[in-house]
């Protein structure tokens, strides 16, 4: 499958990184220079490019794309700008992370495919690890 992460930040760069070892091609956005450098050897392709704006993403091979993950953690407006762009590009498997639940009440309202919130899903995972009394194992 082709993936587009736009967000290469913490989680979108470790799922470009995961869904790459995985067999995928992925194809990597972000607006920042260092963000792309450090990800641009590890995926397929990777484009310094604000994605909020259709103009932009426009100019990328979404005709490929079977599924466009928004990652963007920091910005709720860039993050739904994102996703607005991408359903007026008519791409129809988007994935997009929640930063906070009027977010993902937006996020819901746009009708996506998915959304996701890492952190809340790191937590209760950690929280599995603690209750199976091998809390010392994460230190």
């Amino acid at each position: 499958m082709k993936y587009l992460i736009i967000g290469l930040g913490n989680v979108g760069r470790t799922l470009a990184e995961q869904l790459t070892d995985m067999g995928h091609d992925v194809i990597g956005v972000d607006t920042n220079e260092i963000r792309i450098d450090a990800v641009k050897d590890r995926i397929s392709i990777a484009y310094i490019l604000d994605a909020s704006h259709i103009e932009g993403l426009s100019e990328l091979p979404l005709d490929e794309v079977d599924t466009a993950i928004v990652a963007i953690g920091q910005s709720m407006e860039q993050s739904l700008r994102a996703v607005a762009a991408l359903k007026e590009l008519n791409i129809k498997r988007i994935y997009a992370r929640a930063i906070d639940n009027i977010h993902r009440t937006i996020l819901k309202a746009m009708n996506i495919n998915c959304i996701f919130t890492p952190e809340t899903y790191a937590a209760r995972l950690f929280a599995a690890k603690f209750t199976e009394n091998i809390a010392e194992d994460l230190i």
